[in-house]
């Protein structure tokens, strides 16, 4: 009986092994996939732009000669005040002060030369030619003189009108050139701020019948160095034709000098623009989402879409129109609304029924 319980025992074996292969297998719960997360701001917020700008003086002259020569005299330095009139510097003046005594020469004796065919004339020895001749002579030698006069006071620098010296940027002794900038001179009072608007934003700006692009309806505020300190500024001007460079159109606004901080020539500050108003009531406001939270479906691929984070565990698809790609992103408009958590990256691998979970950056990572 034992020996038939031992042959019986392996055949018993083999039985409950194939029992167990005939029980499913419990199937394995899909993980959530994580996503990272973007909470869109309020639709206010794009509207609102910096800019980073530049003072400039608004009255500024290079001064310079019109005639070549040696810098003999030099009078000004950096940040001087002058008035009116005043010599900034001289040349030297020989060439043009020979040139001068020789014109004053040949003016007398052409003056002495007419006297005497006016006396000859009146008593008939000259013809009434040779008198105007000698007069033609005369105006001649004159208008020689007093073009000689004029370059003597050209060899001298002044002053066009009072302000601070800005820049010397020659040495004394130097052999200044025709047109060389001696000295910038900048008149106090008034201050430009230049700045460069990117034709994405001219675009979009409306254009009334006749108007420019920028109207009365944009307030320029300004801000100098690290402070917060708003400063109103008025539109002086701007291009219409945007720098081949950077594709922006420079614009320059003006305001008085502050009384509460100094503001010199070449110093930064950052112009604040408020653009909601250039906005129509019934448009639709723009997001800037990074590239990867655009995706394309399948079925449509002409049809861009968003997904959106719907708690606790899932997306839904929003469908978006595409904009320009912005230093801030790509610019989308659609049914999204502020404080939607927008995945923004990896839209592409998601589809709907997808379970996610937000990702959360890990503490010291």
């Amino acid at each position: 009986m034992r020996a038939t319980h031992l042959r019986l025992l392996p055949v018993l074996l083999a039985l409950l092994v194939l029992m167990g292969c005939e029980q499913p297998q419990a199937q394995p719960e899909a993980s959530a996939r994580p996503v990272k997360l973007m909470t869109l701001e309020s639709a206010s917020a794009p509207a609102l732009r910096q800019f980073p700008a530049r003072v400039e003086a608004t009255t500024r002259s290079n001064l310079s000669f019109r005639m070549a020569g040696e810098l003999l005299e030099l009078n000004v330095s950096p940040g001087q005040q002058v008035s009116e009139g005043e010599i900034i510097a001289r040349i030297d003046d020989r060439n043009a002060q020979s040139e001068l005594d020789s014109a004053r020469s040949r003016l007398e004796l052409a003056k002495a030369m007419l006297e005497r065919m006016r006396y000859t004339l009146e008593r008939g020895a000259v013809s009434q030619s040779q008198f105007d001749e000698s007069q033609s002579e005369w105006r001649a030698a004159r208008a020689t003189f007093e073009q000689a006069q004029e370059q003597v006071t050209h060899t001298q620098l002044r002053a066009p009108y009072d302000g601070v010296i800005a820049q010397v940027p020659v040495d004394n002794r130097q052999i200044i050139q025709v047109q060389e900038t001696v000295a910038v001179i900048q008149q106090p009072g008034q201050l430009d701020v230049v700045f460069h608007l990117p034709e994405q934003i001219v675009q979009r700006m409306p254009r009334g019948d006749g108007a420019g692009p920028l109207g009365d309806e944009i307030a320029f505020e300004v801000r100098f160095g690290n402070s917060e300190k708003p400063y109103l500024a008025q539109l002086a001007s701007y291009t219409t034709q945007a720098s081949a460079q950077s594709l922006a159109y420079e614009v320059t606004l003006t305001l008085p000098q502050p009384d509460d901080i100094t503001l010199l020539d070449g110093m930064s500050a950052n112009v604040r623009l408020d653009l909601s108003s250039l906005q129509t009531a019934n448009a639709s406001p723009l997001w800037h989402l990074p590239p990867d939270a655009v995706s394309y479906p399948g079925d449509d691929p002409e049809q861009a879409q968003v997904w959106r984070f719907v708690a606790p565990d899932s997306v839904e698809a929003v469908p978006v129109n595409v904009g320009r790609l912005t230093s801030s992103g790509l610019e989308v408009s659609g049914e999204l609304a502020a404080e939607d958590r927008i995945v923004s990256a990896g839209a592409h691998r998601l589809t709907t029924g997808t379970k996610v979970t937000p990702w959360e950056k890990e503490q010291g990572l």
